[in-house]
């Protein structure tokens, strides 16, 4: 397939070519988080796509400009899920014969989602540009047409039909916030989005473990990217060479944000919107709950995918909880008699505090050897009842603090 650039036109004809094979996900706004950060933002649902993320459009649009002898041939990709799914759900649907390699760190959930589609998996490297190298010398191998996640101008021209379709939906939208990895979304979006409406404004969002294309952005050398993010989707060590000079021209700011951040983001969304998102699809989000300043009238978070592994969210969820104080850890010094524990029961049960777990802890902490020092994990409504239940403990006598 010959190249050729990343236009409006491209863009559209590749909308045209999608046709229905790819959801039109809900654009809407957020009542709820438009009060809490004081701005007015809307939501964009790509994790509502059959393969829950964005990836189809990029995936589906390269597909269906293969030839018929690379169809016959199969594809091959490097992916931590998402594209992966993609191409072999569509590769599926389209009898195209899809091998995919993944890093061995990729969520289980993803690399049983793109087994269930048909496709091969090998999993191989422990980060994008080893498991890439791994993927190449497989192409050449086994005669597969390399389909590349996001440095591919079909790719990113079929991640541009977000942005017609946003405006479709939303006309007048001023700013557009979107999760960057290798920067195929962003620039698909940025190229659509600025060409419909020049002054609207495009903002990136990278994990702060993986900024190379804000750092290269911002006129910095890129760091090395630190495994172990949440938002494994975006964990690219360096972003793509066509990606990043589409950027450079038509992206307005690229920020970064923690893991505490995104954390906090997947926790939000969940509780407000009642919507899943892994770690690389809340980081728009994460990033207006950061500096609310980004969010310039009329604001889309683009939600790029859903894919989350179970035990990954359970601890999310965990840590969300003990962060806004509703799961907390509190440590009393007592005499070391009996009915001691019974009276502080009483007194937390009094107080509407649900106990999950009590610790008994004779050796360690104790001032005295006639003390003991019972650690509580308590359920709660907030930082309010927490503050009301140390207070009233220590007024009983108690020496009663929260435990880090």
């Amino acid at each position: 397939m010959d190249a050729k650039p990343v236009t409006l036109d491209a863009v559209k004809a590749a909308r045209m070519r999608l046709g229905d094979s790819v959801v039109c996900t809900p654009l809407v706004r957020s009542e709820t988080l438009s009060a809490q950060l004081g701005a007015d933002i809307y939501l964009k649902f790509e994790n509502q796509q059959f393969t829950a993320s964005f990836k189809e459009r990029g995936a589906l649009n390269r597909l269906l400009l293969l030839g018929d002898a690379e169809r016959a041939g199969g594809v091959t990709a490097m992916s931590a899920g998402n594209h992966a799914q993609a191409l072999a759900y569509h590769g599926a649907r389209l009898n195209i014969p899809v091998c995919i390699v993944m890093p061995r760190h990729t969520p289980n959930a993803k690399v049983e989602q793109t087994r269930v589609f048909g496709a091969e998996v090998i999993l191989h490297g422990n980060q994008f540009a080893e498991t890439l190298d791994f993927t190449k010398r497989l192409a050449k191998e086994r005669g597969y047409t390399l389909i590349h996640p996001f440095d591919d101008e079909a790719v990113i021209a079929g991640q541009g039909t977000l942005g017609i379709e946003m405006f479709e939906q939303v006309p007048n939208l001023d700013t557009i916030i979107a999760p960057v990895g290798g920067g195929g979304l962003i620039a698909g979006t940025a190229v659509a989005a600025k060409a419909l409406r020049p002054r609207v404004a495009i903002v990136g969002v990278q994990a702060d473990r993986f900024s190379a294309a804000a750092d290269i952005f911002n006129g910095r050398k890129p760091a090395p990217g630190k495994p172990g993010t949440v938002a494994e989707g975006i964990a690219v060590e360096t972003p793509g060479i066509k990606t990043m000079a589409i950027i450079r021209e038509h992206v307005d700011r690229m920020v970064t944000v923690s893991e505490h951040d995104i954390e906090a983001a997947v926790f939000k969304l969940l509780e407000v919107e009642k919507t899943v998102t892994e770690g690389a699809g809340a980081a728009a989000l994460a990033a207006v709950m950061v500096d609310r300043s980004l969010a310039v009238g009329k604001t889309a978070l683009i939600l790029t995918g859903g894919n989350i592994d179970m035990m990954i969210l359970s601890s999310v969820l965990q840590r969300g909880l003990v962060r806004t104080k509703r799961l907390v850890r509190l440590a009393v010094e007592t005499p070391d008699v009996p009915g001691t524990l019974a009276h502080l029961t009483g007194i937390l049960g009094d107080l509407d505090s649900n106990i999950v777990d009590v610790v008994h802890q004779r050796a360690f902490g104790a001032s005295s050897v006639r003390a003991t020092r019972i650690e509580f994990v308590l359920q709660m409504r907030g930082e309010e009842q927490v503050e009301v239940v140390v207070k009233t403990l220590r007024e009983a006598g108690y020496d009663a603090q929260l435990a880090p």
